[in-house]
């Protein structure tokens, strides 16, 4: 089924109805046989003639005939046999989004959740993401963005985004291994990764974009055009991806489970391990982070082994 929206759509509908005499219950449908019809007849009128016609007026009697010329080379092209006018538009869905984004229980709410996680792992495919240790990284992500909740105060949203940042911060390593992660911002930013708006595709790029040596800092094109208040929060969604894959550094499941204590200006990541693997690699990658720590979030960071 093909569907098609707004003016000019609704106008060849209208058409399309009086000119095959349908009845007026019946949905209307604009066969690929209809709109050659429609351009043939609207081509032989004046705009006097078409602005009389139902459905068109006076406000699109002149830019009619573009717009059926557009539909015909397209269902023709396409071999489109016929599409169905809908009534519903570009600002239906906004509403949608807006009401799914508030309330993930509603219908529309769940149907965007699960775009986004297909649309995520069709992502991780094509660019040939490692999918368990980017399920590990994205597990430990979000158990530092719960546990942590009271210092970093990042909206609720940001565990969203903090979730796909995780799931997808490996795809630069399919352009090259050199400048990953700026290749990682390039993509995920630039992708039709469906269910998020181009705004929160920026923001999830950006957290996934400081993961190497460079650090956010105010003017970044990353975060460029995004407010003082949106810049910071990528900043500290950021750091708590740069823990998380710390966490998992050496891909062996090493560290087989945290436990996150934060106590007056002391953090503490206590990490359990499996018997014959040890953390060490782990270890050494959380306590390179300590500084830039202390630097966001002005609190002394520490980790040890269970």
């Amino acid at each position: 089924m093909v569907l098609a929206t707004s003016g000019t759509a609704a106008a060849l509908a209208v058409v399309a109805k009086k000119l095959s005499k349908e009845p007026a219950k019946k949905p209307p449908i604009v066969t690929q046989r209809s709109m050659k019809r429609i351009v043939k007849l609207l081509c032989g009128l004046p705009v006097e003639g078409r602005a009389k016609l139902q459905g068109i007026g006076p406000r699109r009697a002149e830019i009619i005939i573009a717009g059926a010329m557009v539909y015909a080379e397209l269902m023709e092209r396409c071999h489109v046999q016929s599409f169905r006018y809908s009534p519903l538009g570009l600002r239906d869905g906004l509403l949608a989004q807006m009401a799914a984004e508030y309330d993930r229980s509603t219908r529309s709410g769940r149907q965007i959740e699960s775009e986004r996680w297909e649309s995520i792992q069709r992502a991780m495919k094509h660019y040939g993401v490692d999918v368990n240790h980017a399920k590990d990284v994205r597990t430990s992500a979000l158990q530092l963005f719960d546990s942590l909740r009271t210092l970093h105060r990042l909206p609720a949203e940001y565990r969203e985004w903090l979730s796909a940042a995780a799931m997808l911060y490996e795809v630069g390593g399919y352009v090259n291994r050199s400048g990953r992660h700026r290749h990682a911002h390039y993509i995920i930013a630039n992708s039709e990764i469906l269910g998020y708006t181009s705004q929160q595709r920026r923001i999830i790029a950006a957290i996934a974009r400081y993961l190497g040596k460079s650090r956010p800092t105010p003017g970044d094109a990353p975060t460029q055009g995004l407010s003082p208040v949106e810049q910071e929060n990528i900043r500290k969604a950021s750091l708590l991806l740069r823990l998380a894959r710390a966490i998992n550094l050496g891909r062996s499941g090493a560290v087989e489970k945290i436990r996150i204590q934060s106590r007056g200006g002391n953090v503490t990541l206590k990490l359990a391990t499996g018997r014959r693997i040890g953390a060490e690699l782990e270890m050494w990658a959380i306590e390179k982070d300590r500084t830039y720590f202390r630097e966001v979030f002005g609190r002394e960071l520490s980790v040890a082994a269970l």
